[in-house]
This record gives C-alpha cells, structure tokens and sequence, in this order.
C-alpha cells in the first residue's frame, strides 16, 4: 500500500516541524515548504534526527507566488496550511505583508486544492481571532474580534477557506490550536 502523501507548508517554524516529524514516524511521504530564503536555512527543520530529515523533500518557495504554487510537481492526499507571517508586533509596521502571506497565500492553497492537486486542506488559525475573551472557555461561537492588523489577516484567512468550502465544496477545516 503506497504511503500518504502529505504537503506542509510553514513547515520551519515550530509547530510545522513537529508536525513533519510525527507524519515522517508515520511513514507517510512529506514535502516540507519552507518560506524561501538566500540561506536555505531549514528553520527547526534542522532539529529533526538525520534519519527522519533525510525521508523529508524539502522545498523552498513562497505561497505568495502563485506561479510557483502551480508549479509544485505532485498531487497531494492533504495539505497541512500552516504557512503564515505571525509576529504580531510586526504587523502593525507591515500589515500589506501580512494581507499577503496569510490571506493571498491561503488563497492560492485553496486554489490548488479545488483544481484537485490536494485531497483537502486543514488550515491552521489562531486563537487571536477572538481578541479578549468575553465569555470563558472560549469555543468556536466566540466573536470573532481582532485587535491587531495580524488578528484581522488570520480571521479573513479563515472566512476565505470558509467560502471556498461552501461555495466550492473544498474540502478544507480550520483549526486553531
């Protein structure tokens, strides 16, 4: 039985590694995409045992490039979207940058899962969508409030994969861990 193939974009960053890692343990097929860089510097990629590291194909590109998300060679069973700008502080200074990754770039992931090159799409948000908690715990019926340019980016990336779920029928899920 072939094993799953899986694309995870952000896959430098803390979370996307550790994520790498547990579907390389799993034996699955990884394509790792990591935000290109004059370095090729791997981000905590670099963390992950030489075995495992070795079973990764590591890809250096930029989801806000449309014409390299096009481009990408294989058809994927699920994309992991956990590409995004995040420092909050930043995007105060930089917020078209952030319109730019985390909401172009979601965009151009979707695209690429309802042309069919991906199974589905689990994109991955921020518990910052619900600025100050009005009620606790907070749950997914929690306003939507954002107190920052980076808040605001995420919840439209969010309403934009909700969109494409129904009025495409792409198979996308949001979760904010």
């Amino acid at each position: 039985m072939a094993s799953r193939k899986y694309l995870v974009t952000g896959a430098a960053g803390f979370i996307g590694s550790h994520l790498v890692e547990q579907l390389v343990e799993q034996g699955a097929d990884v394509t790792a995409l990591v935000h290109y860089n004059a370095a090729r510097h791997i981000g905590n990629l670099e963390y992950l045992p030489p075995e495992k590291i070795g079973s990764v194909r590591i890809l250096f590109g930029d989801v806000e490039d449309i014409e390299f998300v096009n481009g990408l060679d294989s058809e994927f069973d699920c994309v992991f979207h956990l590409a995004a700008l995040i420092a909050i502080p930043y995007s105060y200074s930089a917020p078209r940058s952030y319109l730019r990754t985390n909401c172009e770039g979601t965009m151009n992931i979707l695209e690429m899962v309802r042309r069919g090159r991906a199974g589905r799409m689990i994109h991955t948000s921020t518990s910052e969508v619900y600025g100050s908690a009005i009620v606790t715990p907070i749950d997914e019926n929690h306003p939507l409030q954002a107190q920052s340019p980076y808040a605001a980016l995420k919840i439209s990336a969010d309403k934009i994969a909700e969109a494409y779920h129904r009025s495409f029928d792409t198979a996308v899920v949001t979760v904010r861990p």
